[in-house]
């Protein structure tokens, strides 16, 4: 019964998280194909996370979906979260508080820059925020396969329960 909104929010964040990873992706592989200079370590990290996100969640958004889904990517959702929060970190470390054209890259697109920087920290928020949600989904998805009804109608973890009786 509380599947269904829990599910239509999990895809809202999959939508950000794919929409944010293929912004970034581009932007970061613009930067490599055209400035040489940009073949620095964190700008390969960042486009290798987006990448592999962009694929992840170009199936894996239209999960929820599907009525037997029950948020089994939340341990994806954790560990694709922490591989952005570096991403995030590597690009405020690099382009933030003025070293936007100072930065050893040598090229100024300051605010495409700072686009990758906010992008990062949006794949980041919504990755973090389906981690509550797909954990929530897991657990009640969990907790209805397990819960099976008896002959006298109660509800019971898989033990048939004899009723009063059985005494």
């Amino acid at each position: 019964m509380f599947r269904a909104p829990l599910r239509l929010l999990a895809f809202g964040n999959h939508a950000l998280v794919w929409l944010s990873s293929l912004i970034v992706m581009g932007i970061l592989s613009y930067f490599l194909k055209s400035y040489k200079s940009a073949h620095s370590t964190h700008i390969i990290y960042e486009e290798t996370i987006a990448t592999i996100t962009f694929a992840v969640w170009t199936l894996g958004m239209i999960l929820p979906l599907i009525d037997r889904y029950g948020g089994h990517l939340w341990p994806v959702n954790l560990v694709l979260s922490y591989l952005w929060l570096t991403s995030f970190i590597f690009s405020v470390q690099d382009w933030a508080r003025g070293r936007c054209t100072s930065y050893s890259d040598g090229f100024g697109k300051c605010g495409l820059k700072k686009t990758v920087v906010a992008f990062n920290f949006f794949a980041f928020f919504f990755l973090f925020s389906n981690v509550i949600v797909e954990s929530i989904l897991f657990h009640k998805h969990r907790n209805e396969r397990v819960l099976v009804a008896s002959a006298n109608g109660r509800k019971t973890n898989g033990v048939v329960d004899p009723g009063p009786a059985a005494v």
